[in-house]
Protein backbone atom coordinates (compact mmCIF):
# COMPACT_ATOMS: atom_id res chain seq x y z
CA UNK A 1 0.00 0.00 0.00
CA UNK A 2 1.79 3.26 -1.52
CA UNK A 3 1.15 6.62 -0.29
CA UNK A 4 0.00 9.48 -3.21
CA UNK A 5 2.16 12.42 -3.44
CA UNK A 6 -0.74 15.44 -2.94
CA UNK A 7 -0.98 17.62 -5.41
CA UNK A 8 0.14 20.96 -4.07
CA UNK A 9 3.61 19.46 -3.66
CA UNK A 10 6.39 20.35 -6.13
CA UNK A 11 7.45 17.28 -7.62
CA UNK A 12 10.82 15.17 -6.75
CA UNK A 13 13.60 16.31 -9.00
CA UNK A 14 15.17 13.75 -10.39
CA UNK A 15 18.97 12.45 -8.96
CA UNK A 16 21.37 14.44 -10.69
CA UNK A 17 24.15 12.18 -11.46
CA UNK A 18 27.20 15.01 -10.84
CA UNK A 19 29.59 12.34 -8.97
CA UNK A 20 31.59 11.51 -11.61
CA UNK A 21 32.40 15.11 -12.64
CA UNK A 22 33.15 16.58 -8.87
CA UNK A 23 35.77 12.93 -9.00
CA UNK A 24 37.47 14.08 -12.08
CA UNK A 25 37.68 17.81 -10.93
CA UNK A 26 39.50 16.04 -7.48
CA UNK A 27 42.23 14.08 -9.43
CA UNK A 28 42.57 17.40 -11.95
CA UNK A 29 43.24 19.59 -8.82
CA UNK A 30 44.82 16.72 -6.89
CA UNK A 31 47.03 16.50 -9.80
CA UNK A 32 47.85 20.41 -10.52
CA UNK A 33 48.74 20.42 -7.04
CA UNK A 34 51.12 17.41 -7.11
CA UNK A 35 52.75 18.83 -10.02
CA UNK A 36 53.16 22.43 -8.45
CA UNK A 37 55.03 20.74 -5.47
CA UNK A 38 57.55 18.15 -7.68
CA UNK A 39 57.95 21.75 -9.75
CA UNK A 40 58.77 23.61 -6.49
CA UNK A 41 61.50 20.52 -5.09
CA UNK A 42 62.93 20.62 -8.86
CA UNK A 43 63.64 24.48 -8.50
CA UNK A 44 64.78 24.04 -5.06
CA UNK A 45 67.60 21.97 -6.37
CA UNK A 46 68.31 23.15 -9.05
CA UNK A 47 69.18 26.61 -6.86
CA UNK A 48 70.88 24.86 -4.50
CA UNK A 49 73.19 23.02 -6.75
CA UNK A 50 73.85 26.19 -8.35
CA UNK A 51 74.85 28.66 -5.34
CA UNK A 52 76.69 25.96 -2.98
CA UNK A 53 78.75 24.15 -5.37
CA UNK A 54 80.42 26.43 -7.50
CA UNK A 55 81.62 28.87 -4.27
CA UNK A 56 83.84 25.89 -2.40
CA UNK A 57 85.98 24.23 -5.61
CA UNK A 58 87.06 28.13 -6.39
CA UNK A 59 87.61 28.86 -2.58
CA UNK A 60 89.99 25.57 -2.65
CA UNK A 61 91.90 26.75 -5.77
CA UNK A 62 92.81 30.11 -4.53
CA UNK A 63 96.09 30.57 -1.75
CA UNK A 64 94.46 31.84 1.83
CA UNK A 65 96.41 35.30 1.09
CA UNK A 66 94.66 35.67 -2.33
CA UNK A 67 91.28 35.71 -0.81
CA UNK A 68 91.91 39.08 1.06
CA UNK A 69 93.74 40.25 -2.22
CA UNK A 70 90.34 39.50 -4.33
CA UNK A 71 88.05 41.20 -1.77
CA UNK A 72 89.91 44.61 -1.69
CA UNK A 73 90.08 44.74 -5.71
CA UNK A 74 86.57 43.75 -5.75
CA UNK A 75 85.51 46.56 -3.76
CA UNK A 76 87.60 48.97 -5.58
CA UNK A 77 86.00 47.78 -8.62
CA UNK A 78 82.07 47.84 -7.15
CA UNK A 79 83.09 51.68 -5.92
CA UNK A 80 84.78 53.36 -8.90
CA UNK A 81 81.62 51.36 -11.30
CA UNK A 82 79.06 53.42 -8.58
CA UNK A 83 81.11 56.34 -8.87
CA UNK A 84 81.35 56.30 -12.38
CA UNK A 85 77.33 55.78 -12.22
CA UNK A 86 76.93 58.70 -9.93
CA UNK A 87 79.28 61.04 -12.65
CA UNK A 88 76.91 59.47 -15.43
CA UNK A 89 73.58 60.60 -13.90
CA UNK A 90 75.08 63.99 -13.05
CA UNK A 91 76.08 64.59 -16.05
CA UNK A 92 72.65 63.88 -17.64
CA UNK A 93 71.33 65.86 -15.05
CA UNK A 94 73.31 68.76 -15.59
CA UNK A 95 72.74 68.09 -19.55
CA UNK A 96 68.71 68.40 -19.17
CA UNK A 97 69.14 71.78 -16.80
CA UNK A 98 70.95 73.48 -19.45
CA UNK A 99 68.50 72.28 -21.91
CA UNK A 100 65.63 73.50 -20.21
CA UNK A 101 67.23 76.75 -19.34
CA UNK A 102 68.12 76.83 -23.07
CA UNK A 103 63.97 76.87 -23.54
CA UNK A 104 63.38 79.54 -21.01
CA UNK A 105 63.93 83.36 -21.72
CA UNK A 106 63.48 86.64 -19.17
CA UNK A 107 62.60 89.40 -21.18
CA UNK A 108 61.77 92.11 -18.67
CA UNK A 109 60.82 89.89 -15.78
CA UNK A 110 58.87 87.85 -17.77
CA UNK A 111 59.31 84.18 -18.59
CA UNK A 112 59.04 83.36 -21.96
CA UNK A 113 60.03 79.65 -23.41
CA UNK A 114 60.05 78.49 -26.65
CA UNK A 115 57.49 76.75 -28.63
CA UNK A 116 57.17 75.57 -32.59
CA UNK A 117 56.50 79.42 -34.57
CA UNK A 118 57.89 81.54 -31.51
CA UNK A 119 57.81 82.30 -27.66
CA UNK A 120 54.96 81.89 -25.16
CA UNK A 121 54.74 83.35 -21.69
CA UNK A 122 55.26 81.04 -18.69
CA UNK A 123 52.78 81.99 -15.60
CA UNK A 124 53.25 81.80 -12.53
CA UNK A 125 57.16 81.10 -13.17
CA UNK A 126 59.58 83.56 -12.27
CA UNK A 127 62.78 84.22 -13.95
CA UNK A 128 66.02 82.21 -12.74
Amino acid sequence: MERERPDYLPPIPARRWSFPWLGLWAVFLLGMAVAGIWLHVRTNEAWTTRFSDKKAPIAAALPKDAEPAMAKAAEEERRNASVAEIRLRRAAAEREIQQRRAEIRCIGGVAFRRIPGGWENIPGETCP
